[in-house]
């Protein structure tokens, strides 16, 4: 009987410290998921996906919305503003200002040709290529819209283009030829295929029409980061 009672007490001392240890490992199972979580290095890489998704928002152009992924073209940066750099071949400058690599101003608009009111540098545009054209939403107005266009040919200082634009385009800004897409799934974030950041438990964009905002929010484990850009019309180039 006094055996039975030992392995009886030995019984219910392997369950206790049976339950005792899967407490103990579950807080800390959640208290490394915190600590990995809250990482320096974990936080800053969310805080650079967060500046990336920003800043490429900020360039969009043709910009398609879902709430889970985003797909746009970019301005041609380096065709504009030639990084910055004075010696880059044919640069340009008004006075001591670094002007685009390519003419960007429109002087004229004739059905399907917009005329510049200087002639190109060799290869300032090609066939084929894509640009999108600020142009005023009316006679006077100081608001702005996009169109998409492609070039046919290339004269010496004008381009004929796939469609005929409004004669109120003021503007017209090289664009880069693949889209970029921002997208999330298996618990991570995409760009272009490639990883941005992951452990990304939810990720949602909104635009906001009224005043074309675009806003985000993803969550890495226990911790959220929310953003946003305008996106829309590139006067700032006019």
């Amino acid at each position: 009987m006094r055996r039975a009672f030992v392995a009886f007490e030995m019984l219910w001392s392997i369950v206790i410290f049976g339950i005792v240890g899967i407490a103990c490992m579950s807080v800390a199972l959640h208290f490394t998921r915190f600590i990995v979580a809250s990482s320096p290095e974990r936080v800053l890489d969310s805080h650079i996906a967060l500046l990336r998704i920003q800043n490429l928002l900020a360039q969009s152009v043709d910009l398609h919305l879902s709430s889970t992924s985003a797909s746009f073209l970019l301005l041609d940066s380096e065709r504009l503003l030639g990084y910055g750099d004075r010696a880059f071949a044919n640069a340009r400058f008004f006075n001591d200002t670094l002007l685009p690599q390519v003419p960007i101003e429109i002087f004229a608009v004739q059905g399907d040709e917009i005329v510049f009111s200087s002639s190109f540098a060799p290869n300032s545009f090609m066939p084929n290529q894509s640009l999108v054209l600020v142009c005023q939403s009316a006679v006077g107005s100081e608001d702005f819209i996009e169109f998409l266009a492609k070039v046919v040919s290339v004269g010496n200082d004008r381009l004929r283009l796939d469609s005929a634009p409004s004669s109120l385009c003021r503007a017209a800004l090289p664009l880069q030829d693949r889209r970029v897409e921002i997208s999330h799934h298996h618990d991570t974030l995409w760009l272009n295929q490639e990883i941005l950041l992951e452990n990304v438990r939810d990720f949602t964009l909104q635009l906001h029409p009224s005043n074309r905002f675009v806003s985000f929010r993803f969550c890495v484990w226990q911790r959220c980061f929310e953003g946003g850009s305008f996106v829309g019309v590139k006067a700032a180039f006019l």
